[in-house]
């Protein structure tokens, strides 16, 4: 029997040669080696690969952000914004998004000291009584606990649709929303807090649970001199607005006894205040508002929202001297029937020279409704430190000029008026002559501007234009002009041309030269959403093409939705 001899590998690979059985198992110990090997060096590859990418990671930028920086995302990441328009004034932060909170603690294990070591983002939030369940209430406080020594928030309120409104003010046996166990497992275990917020419950409501507040805790305080952690609250919000509960709870319209007052109960080291008061439509007797001046002295800020009519505010606001960011929103009843009758205070009895002066107001918020009615009370007040004000009126759309009638009320007209007032933000319908009018009149050096598009441009420019020769420019400080909310249909190139006959020019050799006075307006904000709006903007008029090319007016557009092209 001939022995196979193998085959030369060269003649088997390069010349085609056809293997015999010895060849094939040659090749086949070959195949199978390098197949392992080629696995080997593929695993290999896949470990240098991986370990360059993170090599690679190292480069990105992400990584040297600071730690403080990345706080500072985080913050405004997962900040969760007011709901309410009206909410917009307080930049305050009272609840997180807990999702937002989650996902971040996951992207990496970075991320996840920097989120666990900012105790601000773990220490505001929000809870609807009933709802809160156990779990719901055992996160809160583990959140709670990640806090690490910043002064914590609190904000709780019962459903806006909730069926049953806490009842505590008929003094039956509960159980009650005031006294959820979940709330009080919250109030006992998340202490102490430095401010908090109530929604949708009654005065009865707030004192049960400031009194479950200080009898829960009593038994932790280590000394008889100990300041109770309730009386450390620097600032408390109150929401008696809404909800059955309050329509029909008496306590607003009763004179108390100070010991049982709700006002009373106020934290001694407290400094802003907000207090919504119930519309009580259906109750013609004279409401009681009775806040101690003692705690009215102490506020930095003060945000009030009063519509029983007449001019019962007055007498909280003679005292509140060291305010200064006060918010406003007043309300005349008499129409539907449910007027302040019983109320008559002597106005002037309250004022020195007629006016109740409140030197520290810096930022002032005016939501009116019933203009006409209501400047005859506001008509006291006085600001001169005024720097920036920001005015709404409604309900008073058949009247010429309401918001020029609020301004000149508070002395906004007159040669005395504050100098530091500098900022101006109208909001909602105005007519062109009302805002003409109003901005005319200001005495102070107004330099910036915000207003809503809902004004007829073409109006106020013929207004503009209609001034005899050689008038000043109204707003002659003005630097920066916000114009928002356009309807779907605005003429926007009228808007334009105002702000262009705004600067006196010429032209010298061919090319446009300014003149004397020369205007400051070069900042200019078009918040704009609407798309036929937008085409005028995008089409770049002749107008817009000086403003921008030859002016060296900054012409801007704000306001894109997402997944819009800029």
């Amino acid at each position: 029997m001939v022995q196979e001899q193998a085959t030369s590998i060269s003649e088997l690979l390069y010349n085609n040669a056809p293997p015999n059985n010895l060849d094939l198992l040659i090749i086949q110990e070959r195949s199978e080696a390098m197949a392992m090997r080629i696995a080997k060096l593929r695993e290999e590859l896949k470990d240098l690969e991986h370990q360059l990418q993170l090599h690679k990671c190292v480069f990105s930028p992400a990584r040297r952000i600071p730690t403080e920086v990345l706080t500072m995302i985080f913050d405004i990441a997962s900040a969760k914004p007011p709901l309410l328009v009206d909410d917009a004034d307080d930049s305050d932060c009272w609840e997180r998004d807990r999702k937002d909170l989650s996902t971040i603690s996951l992207v990496c294990k970075r991320w996840r000291d920097v989120a666990y070591n900012a105790g601000q983002l773990w220490a505001a939030h929000e809870a609807v009584i009933p709802e809160l369940t156990r779990k719901q209430c055992d996160t809160l406080l583990r959140w709670y606990g990640r806090a690490k020594g910043t002064p914590k928030t609190l904000a709780f309120d019962t459903s806006y649709f909730n069926s049953k409104p806490c009842q505590c003010y008929k003094q039956t046996a509960g159980p009650h929303l005031c006294s959820n166990a979940g709330l009080r497992r919250l109030l006992k275990g998340g202490a102490p807090f430095s401010r908090i917020s109530m929604g949708n419950f009654t005065p009865t409501c707030f004192k049960n649970i400031v009194c479950y507040i200080k009898s829960a805790s009593a038994t932790t305080t280590t000394t008889s001199t100990s300041q109770h952690w309730w009386d450390r609250v620097q600032k408390l919000v109150l929401d008696f607005h809404y909800g059955d509960a309050n329509d029909k709870d008496p306590y607003w319209l009763q004179s108390q006894l100070p010991a049982q007052s709700i006002f009373t109960s106020f934290p001694d080291s407290l400094t802003s205040l907000t207090l919504h008061l119930p519309n009580l439509e259906e109750r013609p007797q004279r409401k009681v508002l009775e806040i101690p001046a003692t705690v009215l002295r102490k506020l930095v800020t003060f945000s009030l929202s009063y519509t029983w009519g007449g001019p019962q505010f007055l007498t909280a606001l003679q005292h509140c001297t060291n305010v200064e960011d006060l918010s406003l929103r007043l309300g005349n009843r008499e129409e539907s029937g449910s007027a302040n009758l019983g109320d008559q205070i002597n106005v002037t009895s309250l004022s020195q020279d007629g006016h109740i002066v409140l030197p520290k107001v810096k930022s002032l918020l005016l939501k009116i409704k019933g203009a006409s009615a209501v400047v005859e009370h506001i008509g006291v007040l006085r600001f001169p430190g005024l720097v920036k004000l920001c005015i709404k009126s409604e309900d008073e759309y058949d009247k010429p000029k309401p918001y020029s009638n609020i301004m000149q009320a508070i002395g906004l007209f007159s040669p005395a008026a504050s100098q530091n007032f500098v900022s101006l933000s109208v909001v909602g319908y105005i007519k062109s002559a009302d805002l003409y009018h109003l901005l005319g009149s200001l005495t102070s050096p107004l330099t910036h501007l915000a207003t809503d598009a809902t004004f007829d441009p073409q109006e106020f420019l013929k207004l503009a234009l209609g001034a005899p020769a050689g008038s000043q420019n109204i707003v002659p400080c003005l630097r920066a002009l916000h114009v928002r909310k356009f309807p779907v249909k605005y003429h926007l190139d009228s808007l334009l041309l105002y702000i262009k006959s705004r600067q006196k020019h010429g032209k010298k050799k061919g090319e446009v030269v300014m003149k004397a006075p020369f205007d400051g307006l070069k900042w200019v904000v078009l918040e704009i959403y609407g798309s036929d709006v937008k085409k005028q903007l995008y089409k770049e008029s002749a107008t817009l093409k000086i403003l921008r090319g030859s002016f060296g007016i900054k012409v801007e557009r704000l306001g894109y939705r997402p997944g819009e092209s800029c």
